[in-house]
């Protein structure tokens, strides 16, 4: 048994083309699917994060959402466009699979579906480089809300196309080995019986450093790139003949800026405003750190100020178009990203910096490098960046909205205060829900238990509770698969877990027969073994470990509902 692992990030192989055949083929798909539930399973996982492309993230997605996981789906770019990219190729007799329903399915039963960037993908290998960031960032952005440490599984063919967004590019931006897991194809194909491929030997493979695999990104007119814009929140309670003494506050702040942290590859300025882009988050950070603490920490007086000006901070990141201005030369920036920038910054908290999710997602991975960097040099690493989530907020120009996070940094002055307008983090809980669609085989059971295991596990729900829970299920589970079969029609099982102030609701849900557990006289327990009519002991014992059963038979489902106040570890 691996070490438990609630939140889980997978890359998954794509499904066999006519055009490109050999790793994953379609009659590999049973196996597969059954080592990703086995593998979901034994990990504990609740928490999934992936992308959706035909093949292996749809079978994981699929997976995940049927053991009640919380599914987050990430496109490198906007839906149709992914459609036709990564669903729509895998259409058709060769891979016999209704891929383009499959994905909408799964959409739909995801937690949430979110857009790396809102922008057509034109063959741009940066979109997809950018969009597992996204993922890793997220999850272990989750991770540290939850104390808990993400995994990975690769769903990966040693022997397949070393290309952006796959299994092994994956791979190439993941540190912890402790917290990898591979479900290799390969193997699976010889288990199954069919043609072997040449698989390298995975010990002569430094998981620490692919580029021995030579994996190359494509040329693209795009780079990622962190971007911050920021203004003077109080520029115009300055008078006109005060503008000047501003500038040179602000020529101080600059040197101190140029101490503390490395300069912005681009930065340019128009009145009070300021807007800068950096290679990587964590240089755009210390930026925006280094610029909001010598603000705070230079006297106005000094330059014959009344006031002292108050900047607001914005930091995004994407991709983006690169190149020089036609009237300027000057280096610029621009594309859907900037604009979105632009955006954030009027609903920055004026004295702090907020980011958006992208960025955030992008500086967790920057960090997570950067620790385990420190690892091999055996040197030490202390995470410099905490960030506060605020919320979903609106844009103006019908830029929709976007979640915002509060940045803080440790390393800052022990005197800069938090602005007062920050909001608490939110959002940090693990599922409260958790619903499993349960195949009508007894082997099933096990698996249904290791998923309420891990669901009360997250929730520090005791020992004891979660034996009585599994017991019951367990009993109701057998029941149906025993008795509720009507001729050849097989059916259908859910087991659906609500937790509340209250305790925990358990719902056993099916298509069988017609059965109210309720309706069945106790058992006499002290009866001789041979006069006790069979059956009925354990529905019996269901009861005695709940604190409440109830029935009710609708729309030609059996709903079993119980009852049990939880006892905290």
């Amino acid at each position: 048994m691996k070490e438990p692992a609630r939140i889980i990030l997978c890359a998954g192989q794509r499904i066999d083309q006519a055009s490109r055949t050999g790793y994953f083929p379609p009659a590999l798909e049973p196996m597969l699917k059954q080592a990703v539930r086995d593998r979901i399973t034994e990990l504990g996982a609740l928490i999934g994060y992936s992308s959706a492309a035909a093949g292996g993230d749809i079978v994981f997605g699929e997976a995940f959402v049927d053991l009640g996981g919380e599914l987050h789906l990430f496109l490198p770019c906007e839906r149709a466009d992914f459609i036709s990219q990564y669903i729509e190729p895998a259409e058709g007799d060769w891979t016999g699979g209704d891929w383009l329903g499959r994905f909408d399915r799964l959409c739909a039963k995801a937690a949430s579906v979110t857009v790396s960037c809102e922008e057509r993908l034109l063959g741009d290998d940066t979109l997809v480089r950018f969009n597992n960031q996204m993922l890793q960032g997220m999850a272990r952005l989750r991770g540290e809300r939850l104390g808990l440490a993400p995994h990975l599984m690769l769903l990966w063919s040693p022997t397949a196309p070393l290309e952006p967004g796959s299994p092994a590019d994956f791979m190439d931006q993941w540190s912890e080995l402790s917290h990898l897991s591979i479900v290799d194809l390969d193997e699976l194909r010889v288990d199954a019986g069919l043609p072997e491929t040449e698989t390298p030997d995975l010990d002569d493979i430094d998981l620490f450093d692919l580029d021995t695999f030579d994996l190359e990104m494509g040329v693209s007119p795009r780079a990622i790139r962190a971007i911050l814009f920021a203004d003077i929140a109080t520029y115009t309670q300055f008078e006109d003949h005060e503008i000047p003494l501003l500038f040179d506050f602000l020529a101080e702040v600059q040197q101190q800026v140029e101490a503390r942290a490395k300069a912005p590859i681009l930065i340019n300025t128009w009145g009070d405003a300021v807007h800068t882009a950096a290679g990587t988050a964590h240089d755009l950070a210390d930026y925006a750190s280094a610029l909001t603490e010598a603000v705070l920490s230079i006297d106005p007086a000094g330059f014959g100020l009344s006031r002292r000006p108050r900047f607001r901070v914005a930091l995004h990141a994407g991709p983006v178009f690169v190149g020089l201005h036609p009237l300027t030369g000057r280096s610029m920036i621009f594309g859907h990203h900037v604009n979105r920038a632009a955006r954030i910054e009027p609903i920055a908290i004026p004295g702090g910096i907020c980011a958006s999710q992208p960025f955030v997602a992008l500086l967790k991975a920057e960090m997570a490098q950067l620790a385990d960097e420190a690892r091999q040099t055996g040197t030490t690493y202390a995470p410099r960046y905490d960030v506060l989530y605020l919320g979903r907020k609106s844009l103006s120009k019908q830029f929709g909205s976007e979640d915002i996070y509060f940045l803080e940094d440790r390393e800052a002055a022990e005197w800069i205060e938090r602005p007062a307008d920050v909001l608490s983090a939110i959002e940090d809980n693990p599922p409260m829900q958790m619903r499993i669609e349960v195949p009508c085989d007894t082997a099933e059971i096990a698996r249904v238990a290791a998923r309420i295991e891990a669901f009360c596990a997250v929730h520090a729900i005791g020992e004891a509770t979660v034996q009585a829970v599994n017991l019951a299920v367990d009993e109701l589970l057998a029941n149906v698969m025993s008795y509720g079969v009507e001729g050849s029609r097989i059916p259908d099982i859910v087991v659906h877990l609500a937790l509340d102030e209250n305790g925990l609701t358990i719902t056993v849900s099916d298509t069988g027969i017609a059965f109210d557990p309720t309706t069945l006289q106790p058992p006499d327990l002290e009866a001789d073994l041979e006069d006790r009519p069979i059956g009925g002991l354990g529905i019996h014992f269901v009861r005695q470990m709940m604190d409440s059963v109830s029935y009710t038979r609708r729309d030609g489902r059996n709903e079993t509902i119980l009852r049990k106040r939880i006892v905290s570890q």
